[in-house]
């Protein structure tokens, strides 16, 4: 499956080759930077799940860490109050194998563990007043396996999480978990009141309510509750890589869908070129060197409204040129030798219409014809991803 969608990657880059200059750069943009992701992601081993830890402040992201880890490795204490800063843990038998992908996310405060096979993200806190908290967790979602997004009886029903993340990201609830942490802190009725109130939350934003697990990541006394259960449901996820692939090639599928969208319908060139340069032609020949431009123009203005975009633009840079070319062709017309002798007079004119036309679609026809071209390669290029990606999506999916 990894090489399919290494295929699908290079293919995908020679469609944004060939889309460059036709599609506009914010219908680009956001395909180059999933492509980016997915060779980020193919870069560190497929063994080991990489999960992030998501939330807010005081939530317990850096206790839920140490648990998981066995180990106190982030403080959680006054030095370290809140995340501004990601930290990960590799497992120790991964040795230097997710160095690069971590220095390409910029993590750099690293540790290691035993045992367990997963790489763990402690993310900045997801309402920190800081914008450059904020974007950063933005970055990094797309590039891991799994979130495990951590709240507390407090704050689970925070507008932020639910309407800027949850709501927005519930395509991929299957790579979620949900932890109610410090569950410690209600007694088991009101334990019970707020799953429900939450799962009912989660609903509402689209994703089911199995992905909700209690747990106490740092209770005042004993050891953590529940992480054993949240670690059997990362090893099982782990097993199952068809989630992480689907998410991929689902991401490359609906971006693709929107690169497609960016490069627009095919039009209908030939025919109406033809038209418009045998009317411009005729005008010209009666001495319309004006209604011969007008004719023309209108025939580039309206092609270019068309097909919008770089291409659009450039088409419309073209039809401002016209009426210079039309007025160097009716010169060069009007220079040429002529047939004089009246048995001749019928077929020059008709070669002088034949000429004009010829001249007329060598100086505006065929200069529109070869941006319309660069587009109809992209769109051929992006249709072809579109019915592999589909196809790898649907593979996937059985």
């Amino acid at each position: 499956m990894r090489e399919r969608i290494a295929d699908l990657v290079e293919k995908a880059e020679l469609a944004v080759a060939s889309s460059s200059g036709v599609v506009p750069a914010e219908s680009l943009e956001p395909f180059i930077e999933l492509l980016k992701t997915i060779r980020t992601r193919m870069s560190y081993p497929e063994d080991v799940l990489v999960v992030a830890l998501a939330g807010g402040t005081g939530s317990g992201k850096s206790s839920l860490f140490n648990s998981l880890v066995g180990e106190e490795i982030v403080d959680v204490g006054g030095i370290r109050p809140t995340t501004s800063e990601p930290a990960a843990s590799v497992p120790a038998s991964a040795g230097s194998r997710f160095d690069g992908f971590l220095d390409h996310i910029a993590v750099y405060e690293r540790h290691s563990h035993e045992g367990l096979a997963m790489c763990i993200i402690d993310l900045p806190d997801t309402d920190s007043v800081e914008m450059g908290h904020r974007h950063r967790v933005d970055q990094m979602l797309p590039v891991v396996d799994a979130v495990i997004w951590v709240t507390d009886p407090e704050k689970y029903r925070d507008a932020r999480l639910h309407h800027d993340y949850l709501a927005p990201l519930a395509a991929h609830w299957e790579r979620f978990l949900v932890v109610l942490n410090q569950m410690d802190r209600l007694d088991p009725d009101e334990l019970k009141t707020v799953l429900d109130d939450l799962e009912s939350a989660l609903g509402a934003d689209g994703i089911p309510g199995e992905v909700v697990l209690p747990v106490a990541a740092s209770p005042p006394a004993g050891p953590p509750i529940g992480i054993d259960e949240l670690i059997d449901r990362l090893v099982s996820m782990n097993q199952d890589r068809d989630v992480v692939t689907l998410k991929l090639v689902s991401d490359l599928a609906s971006t693709t869908r929107a690169l497609a969208a960016g490069a627009g319908d095919a039009v209908d060139f030939d025919a109406r070129a033809r038209a418009a340069v045998a009317e411009a032609a005729q005008d010209l020949e009666a001495g319309d060197t004006g209604g011969s431009a007008s004719t023309l123009t209108a025939f580039l203005d309206e092609l270019a409204g068309e097909v919008d975009g770089p291409t659009g633009q450039k088409i419309a840079r073209l039809a401002a040129d016209v009426g210079a070319h039309v007025a160097r062709v009716d010169s060069e017309l009007n220079s040429a030798p002529k047939a004089r002798r009246w048995f001749h007079r019928r077929r020059a004119q008709s070669l002088d219409a034949a000429v004009a036309e010829a001249r007329l679609s060598e100086a505006v026809i065929r200069p529109a014809r070869a941006v319309l071209a660069k587009r109809a390669v992209a769109m051929a290029s992006i249709a072809e991803l579109a019915i592999e990606v589909e196809s790898l999506r649907r593979d996937v999916s059985r």
